[in-house]
């Protein structure tokens, strides 16, 4: 009996693959006191179960605290990685849902309890992702393999001098057999799902247990699947060194592989509960969202709030902020999405969501620099350039608006000095019912202010402007900037919406020396079109060189006197170098050019 026994094992030893050579940690985050997630410890746990039932040893980590915690973790990942090295086949694998961000270029995974105010923290409080590289970099396994669902919206973007959305690209030298995969497209962002699992793991989940397929087929389906489910939104994407065919099951025999037949198409496909529906919730700011009285998450003009397992019937959301509270009743139905918007949306006007951001830049002129720290509170900026159209309903037309340099309704209004600027916002606010920005000799009725000038004015030069008011008036140097550079949705681009000029700015190389239509280039970030070219755009601004040394980091405005007001954005006469988002230009106030034009913005009611 005692040698069947002894046989039996031994048979079952040489028939069953060695399974301890496929070593795994999957960590998953949700709990975080700082934007919570809903599915990246189910997510996690789902990942786990499936590698299991592969044949990994699967070490897992959820809802984990801080920085110490994290990388322990990993280090010990990395010493089991460094006892199976020598195995033949060895895998190491590595899942993480959760938060992370990108900074300076280097990828960093974020515990649940991290505390990021500013830029030097985050390596401090996040675990970077080059650690777990360094581990199998140095366990040399014959397989190494990184999952990263970890490209939600970056919630510390606010705090931030260099927020990106998403992660950036990583590359990994003497790595052999390396595979990096990611939910979505560098500075892309991955959505969470409606259901319990994100979008990207769900996906993947579907594909790893489908016999007979290798890695890079699974990640491929997942991709056409995540890509159909998003409509284009997000894209998953790999870096991979890879020198061999990789399969999960590890059973298979390569060259018997009978490739099933492709599962039928998963958009459309619809998971229903019952006696429930969802909510999609927007807003034009951020703000926290309270249903019934709970409170759910943070809505943002970035981001969408969804809020799933809504029991049908009536129900009230309310929006709470520094500035407003907001509530709506709503009605849902069943397995129905219902859509609330909260904020006005103004016509030809876009919503900047307040944020901090880098002013300036370390590579460009000496007025640049040096780069420093600006918040900036929420405003309204126009969508275009004021128009002649628009200008001529409060003002004079400009008698040398001709063909040479454009003429037509919908383009700018050019030969405007910074003087005409603010006598147009206070008649445009006016008749729209407005409290008027501006105020002359202590008068805000433009009719009362005389005729504009032609030269330098102190009585014109000591205009006072009512920063609470709700009426037209012009950006300031640095919500121009921020608004160029895309608001919290920036993507770091050069220029206002690329780091190409031609798409997206009429500047000397094709401009044919003369404005063009507004909106006839493509927009940035915002949705805003012509900040890197067309006209220059005046701002409130004393222009001052020295000033970026001595701004305050809230709100600046500017010196209290000069000789010259700023102007922005370049032009269809300035050379690239001009055109760059944070370039700076000046003249004096009462200076009207054929290059010259404006746009306007607004406070929040």
């Amino acid at each position: 009996m005692k040698k069947l026994i002894l046989g039996l094992l031994l048979l079952t030893l040489l028939t069953c693959p060695l399974l301890a050579a496929r070593k795994a940690l999957v960590i998953g985050n949700s709990e975080y006191l700082t934007a919570p997630l809903r599915n990246p410890v189910n997510d996690a746990r789902a990942m786990e179960l499936a590698l299991r039932d592969l044949g990994f040893e699967v070490t897992v980590g959820y809802n984990i605290k801080d920085h110490r915690e994290m990388l322990r973790l990993i280090l010990d990942f990395g010493a089991e990685l460094d006892a199976v090295a020598d195995e033949d086949e060895s895998v190491g694998l590595f899942y993480y849902a959760g938060h992370g961000v990108q900074s300076n270029g280097r990828n960093y995974l974020i515990p649940t309890e991290a505390n990021i105010r500013r830029d030097q923290d985050i390596e401090l409080e996040g675990v970077e992702l080059d650690r777990v590289l360094r581990e199998m970099g140095y366990a040399q396994n014959d397989v190494n393999i990184i999952i990263m669902d970890a490209c939600r919206n970056n919630p510390y973007a606010s705090s931030l001098r260099s927020a990106m959305p998403g992660l950036a690209p990583t590359t990994a030298k003497r790595i052999p057999g390396l595979l990096i995969a990611y939910a979505t497209e560098p500075d892309g962002v991955a959505r969470d799902g409606s259901g319990d699992n994100g979008i990207y793991t769900e996906e993947l989940l579907k594909n790893i247990n489908t016999p007979g397929l290798t890695l890079n087929q699974i990640l491929m389906k997942t991709r056409e699947s995540v890509i159909a489910k998003t409509n284009g939104d997000q894209i998953p994407w790999e870096n991979s060194s890879l020198t061999r065919d990789f399969y999960f099951d590890p059973n298979v025999d390569p060259t018997m592989i009978d490739v099933p037949a492709p599962p039928p198409p998963v958009e459309g496909r619809v998971q229903f509960r019952p006696n429930y529906g969802w909510i999609e919730v927007s807003s034009t700011q951020e703000a926290e969202v309270f249903l019934d009285g709970v409170f759910k998450d943070k809505v943002s003009a970035a981001n969408n709030l969804e809020i799933h397992n809504v029991p049908v019937g009536s129900h009230t959301l309310e929006l709470r902020s520094p500035h407003r509270t907001e509530s709506q009743s709503i009605y849902v139905d069943k397995n129905l999405k219902s859509e609330v918007h909260f904020g006005r949306t103004l016509e030809n006007m876009v919503f900047v969501e307040g944020g901090s951001f880098t002013m300036g830049s370390l590579d460009g002129e000496d007025n640049e620099q040096p780069e420093h720290e600006v918040k900036v509170s929420p405003f309204w900026i126009g969508k275009y350039e004021v128009t002649q159209a628009e200008y001529t309903k409060f003002m004079q037309p400009a008698s040398s608006w001709t063909a040479e340099y454009g003429i037509g309704d919908s383009y700018p209004a050019y030969y405007v000095s910074w003087y005409a600027a603010l006598k147009y916002c206070n008649y445009r606010s006016m008749a729209e019912g407005l409290t008027p920005c501006y105020t002359i000799d202590g008068q805000i009725n433009p009719d009362n202010w005389g005729a504009i000038p032609t030269f330098t004015n102190p009585t014109w030069d000591g205009v006072v402007c009512d920063w609470e008011a709700n009426g037209y008036r012009l950006p300031t140097e640095a919500e121009w900037e921020f608004a160029a550079r895309g608001g919290i949705k920036s993507r770091g681009y050069k220029y206002a919406g690329a780091n190409e000029l031609t798409p997206v700015a009429w500047n000397i190389d094709n401009s044919t020396y003369k404005a063009h239509e507004i909106g006839s280039k493509a927009p940035n970030e915002l949705g805003i079109y012509d900040m890197s070219g067309n006209v220059g755009e005046w701002c409130w601004d004393w222009y001052s060189g020295s000033y970026y040394s001595e701004s305050p980091k809230d709100n600046p405005t500017g010196e209290e006197s000069g000789y010259w007001r700023s102007l922005r954005g370049g032009d269809f006469y300035k050379e690239a170098t001009e055109c760059r988002v944070y370039s700076r230009d000046f003249t004096s106030p009462y200076f009207s050019s054929h290059e010259s034009g404006f746009r306007v913005c607004r406070n929040l009611d």
